[in-house]
């Protein structure tokens, strides 16, 4: 089994584009955003051209009514010329991906009930020809390829075979919870029904850590922070990166707010918004995939998680994102972190318990 860790957009597509040119057998993409816009058509014009047999995209019907982190249907963008341009474009890949004998399909359709509605298929994955294998958290589309993220290249036709059987079951919308052990690497795949079962494990290896837990995430949120804030008392260095500039702002003051509470160490990344999720306890697991380690992952979004103790992997890790992104952000003094406004804390403690109460 080979890993390589892909960080950000640019080295990801160099090494995606290879494996789709190569391809003959089978070239299949998951992702929650696809977009008509230059990362969209970057995307299609490699499958349209590969050789391979079977070619696929599965999208989120997320991509139906938001682009560019716009909701299609509010009142304030309906006046949006670039955005009704996107929606165009994004119809006019269709097309050219259809010629191509390239099928593309819309999972999750949405529903009327709350669940229904928030019942997302998260997952970003890419796997060729029984052998390649790409998870991780980058989209296709402009704004997602500009956020600092990351992707894990995996070289092993036992991941690829496990990861093929559940994008088919996602393709037929039958996505299932799933798990394979094998050497350096844990893998689950997570069906918005029983998620809790398997973050359990997660969680466990928070509760039982001794020394560290290094947390990157944009939007962090319970239960992860109740294990987290435990850890803390325990004596455990509990360290996280987010985003200065986060595309959701409310997710900002959270951070704040709960680094006051409990003395975590709270970095705010200056490059830009951050939309890498990875997590690294006592410098041996390494907890990385789709999930945001948030409230929607844990309760109703389809996921994929690897926990990961292949060492060479997790030093390539601490290396290329740990030690980078440290230097690369200022920490947040108690001081100012405790300076969230009242309303603002008591919103967060209603959005949340209101949420929870939503999601049971």
């Amino acid at each position: 089994m080979r890993f390589q860790l892909l960080v950000d957009f640019d080295g990801f597509w160099a090494s995606l584009s290879r494996d789709i040119h190569e391809a003959r057998g089978s070239a299949f993409v998951q992702t929650f955003s696809f977009e008509g816009d230059r990362i969209g058509t970057m995307l299609a014009d490699a499958l349209s051209a590969s050789e391979a047999r079977d070619k696929r995209i599965l999208v989120d019907s997320f991509s139906r009514v938001v682009l560019s982190d716009k909701f299609l249907y509010a009142p304030g963008n309906w006046g949006d010329r670039n955005l009704r341009n996107e929606v165009k474009e994004t119809r006019r890949l269709h097309a050219v991906l259809e010629e191509a004998a390239v099928q593309i399909k819309y999972g999750n359709p949405f529903g009327w009930s709350p669940r229904r509605f928030l019942t997302r298929n998260h997952k970003k994955l890419i796997e060729i020809d029984d052998q390649i294998t790409y998870i991780g958290g980058i989209n296709f589309s402009e704004h997602n390829a500009a956020w600092h993220d990351m992707m894990l290249r995996i070289d092993d036709r036992e991941v690829a075979s496990f990861f093929r059987d559940d994008f088919l079951r996602c393709w037929q919308g039958q996505s299932a919870k799933a798990s394979k052990s094998l050497v350096g690497i844990e893998l689950h795949t997570l069906n918005g029904h029983s998620n809790a079962a398997t973050f359990s494990k997660v969680l466990k290896l928070i509760d039982d850590a001794d020394s560290s837990i290094f947390v990157e995430s944009p939007y962090v949120t319970f239960p992860f922070y109740d294990r987290l804030r435990d850890a803390r008392k325990r004596g455990v260095e509990v360290t996280i990166v987010t985003p200065k500039a986060n595309n959701w702002n409310h997710f900002a003051d959270y951070a704040k707010w709960e680094a006051a509470r409990c003395g975590i160490d709270l970095r705010l990344l200056k490059n830009g918004m951050s939309h890498l999720k990875a997590m690294l306890i006592d410098d041996r697991y390494l907890i990385a995939g789709s999930s945001n380690f948030d409230f929607l992952s844990y309760h109703v979004y389809e996921e994929f998680v690897a926990i990961i103790t292949e060492a060479q992997l997790i030093a390539d890790f601490r290396r290329q994102v740990l030690e980078v992104d440290l230097a690369h952000s200022e920490r947040v003094e108690d001081q100012l972190s405790s300076h969230v406004s009242g309303w603002s804390r008591l919103r967060l403690r209603l959005f949340n318990k209101g949420l929870a109460t939503l999601l049971e």
